[in-house]
């Protein structure tokens, strides 16, 4: 079994736990769980294809599909935002399990709600649909200093899209420590994964802020 598909046993199995401990309006919870669920394994299906998109070098394509999955994890995270959820946090033992899970499905609609759309944004004329004329469209020459509207604008969504994954990373870092292992395990690979990502995006900045323009 992958790894996105344990997720989904992973947030079943805690539920299960919570609802023989507490009892909280157990159908109730059970049915949101099963939303929470469904839409934790289509984000995870449509990253997998996104990672196989980028492997082929479909930038456009992989975007897409990233778009997609965010939109599955901000439905999973709205779907955990009511009083149910927020009474399952209080229950003993468990309840930091949940807040991590939940923590979790915040962190993500955060990058999905606020760091993709800005490095679509970026990717616009850049990665996908290059053209020069467009990407050079405004450009002067002042005093010997090069503007070029377009890099001016792609830095930006870039530097934003940064600040966003750091905010991410920190979030992420800041979960409460879960007693069931899965859950921990998830969550270290989430910190893990939130690393990896930040580093990344600080290199590429770097990188791009370079650029004339």
């Amino acid at each position: 079994m992958g790894k996105h598909n344990r997720i989904p046993a992973i947030i079943v199995s805690l539920l299960v736990a919570v609802l023989l401990a507490a009892g909280l309006s157990g159908a109730l919870l059970w049915r949101s769980a099963q939303r929470v669920i469904n839409e934790a394994r289509q984000a995870g299906e449509y990253a997998s294809q996104a990672k196989a998109s980028y492997d082929r070098n479909d930038i456009k394509q992989a975007l897409a599909q990233l778009d997609q999955a965010g939109d599955h994890i901000i439905a999973a995270r709205d779907e955990t935002q009511g009083p149910l959820w927020a009474a399952a946090e209080w229950v003993p033992y468990y309840g930091s399990d949940v807040a991590a899970v939940r923590g979790m499905l915040d962190a993500g609609a955060d990058a999905a709600s606020n760091a993709l759309p800005k490095i679509d944004s970026a990717a616009q004329g850049t990665l996908i649909d290059f053209s020069l004329t467009d990407l050079l469209s405004g450009a002067s020459l002042s005093n010997g200093t090069l503007s070029i509207p377009k890099i001016a604008s792609v830095k930006q969504d870039m530097a934003d899209a940064g600040a966003v994954l750091s905010r991410v990373r920190t979030s992420i870092h800041a979960l409460p420590q879960p007693h069931t292992r899965q859950i921990a395990d998830l969550v270290e690979q989430g910190r893990q994964a939130a690393d990896q990502v930040d580093e990344s995006f600080n290199q590429l900045n770097a990188i791009i802020a370079r650029i004339p323009g």
